[in-house]
């Protein structure tokens, strides 16, 4: 009579590696969804510090500085270009700006009255009437100091990018080594090559966007101008900055031009969307695709879908970030799955050659 088979000890030994990795990885999950604000935060400095040594480094071998003087350098370069614009256009947006924060409840009082003679319009300007209602004297303060908390919070969360961005730019190599200490020493090559991939498209992603961002903001200013709306500089301003999140930013922009256009009539309602629907048609069609295409080449439904799930899972950051989000995401996804798992040659990112240089 055969003994009865006992089960294998390295079996048990594979199964218990293989739950503590999954536990660990559920572990991991709840980690990040739990830090997702403060990643977020990280993340953006890591933008931070991308965008000083995408400075930094020109200037190190041009001039043959050291890195540290070269960084140096970079961070004022930038600091003395926002101070020139802001002695040069500050006393326009401010005096512009002011001029959108006195028309535009107006134009809301016009959009209530328009809104009346259109068909269900009644029961939509009721609630427009709803929201501007007067508020009483308690719940106004408790409003006031929201604001106020949201304000210093989102300063302090501000300087604490910019000094971790510095930080990062100063010593990327040691902030990346030291994070791959924590993976397993197998793959702690590949994900080094794709860090350092992730860097380089996040910089081509950086400059493409900023290019995109000055034209879009030009753009604006001058078509507002010619029509003869009102703050062109502070809607050009505003437009630019917006372009920063596509596919979100495009239809946020336009907002408040309609509502000052509302004081002006049906037809300057008709040129403001026409202006910003020309130039959003030239920035799809012309020049974002020019930008991106030297640069790090995302295609539109993956920006898409890539907001609308970034948003849903962590709220307005995860907007803000999530075509930066998408490129890192890419080149990870491009070099540890695609080339190192299933062995085919795909070009990453920014790149025409299937091989990183």
């Amino acid at each position: 009579m055969s003994e009865p088979t006992r089960p294998s000890p390295g079996l048990d030994a594979r199964f218990v590696h293989r739950a503590l990795f999954i536990a660990g990885l559920i572990v991991l999950m709840a980690f990040v969804w739990k830090l997702a604000t403060v990643l977020l935060l990280a993340f953006a400095a890591v933008i931070i510090a991308v965008l000083v040594r995408s400075l930094a480094d020109p200037i190190r071998e041009r001039t043959g500085l050291g890195t540290g003087l070269s960084l140096i350098l970079a961070s004022l370069t930038i600091l003395a270009v926002l101070a020139g614009s802001g002695w040069l256009f500050g006393s326009t947006v401010a005096a512009q700006i002011d001029t959108l924060a006195d028309r535009i409840p107006r134009s809301l009082a016009e959009l209530e009255a328009l809104l009346a003679t259109l068909p269900f319009g009644p029961q939509l300007a009721g609630q427009l009437d709803g929201v501007g209602a007067a508020p009483d004297l308690q719940s106004m303060v408790g409003q006031v100091s929201g604001y106020v908390m949201s304000v210093l919070g989102a300063g302090a969360n501000l300087l604490l990018v910019i000094f971790a961005g510095l930080f990062f730019a100063a010593q990327p190599g040691r902030m990346r080594d030291g994070l791959l200490l924590l993976a397993p020493p197998g793959p702690r090559e590949p994900m080094r090559k794709a860090a350092n991939e992730s860097g380089r498209a996040l910089r081509l992603w950086l400059m493409g966007t900023l290019a995109d961002m000055v034209v879009v903001g030009v753009l604006t200013g001058i078509g507002t101008a010619l029509i003869g709306l009102p703050s062109p500089v502070a809607l050009g301003l505003f437009a630019g900055l917006a372009a920063f999140v596509p596919i979100v930013g495009p239809i946020v922009s336009v907002v408040p031009a309609v509502l000052l256009a509302l004081d002006q009539g049906p037809q300057m309602i008709l040129l403001t969307v026409a202006v910003y629907f020309i130039v959003q048609q030239i920035e799809s069609n012309l020049i974002y695709p020019f930008i991106q295409k030297r640069a790090v080449d995302l295609p539109p439904v993956l920006t898409l879908f890539g907001v609308l799930g970034l948003g849903t899972l962590f709220g307005p950051l995860g907007v803000v970030f999530a075509s930066p989000l998408l490129v890192v995401g890419l080149v990870w996804i491009k070099l540890l799955y695609i080339r190192n798992a299933l062995g085919e040659d795909i070009p990453l990112p920014g790149r025409s050659d299937p091989e990183p240089g």
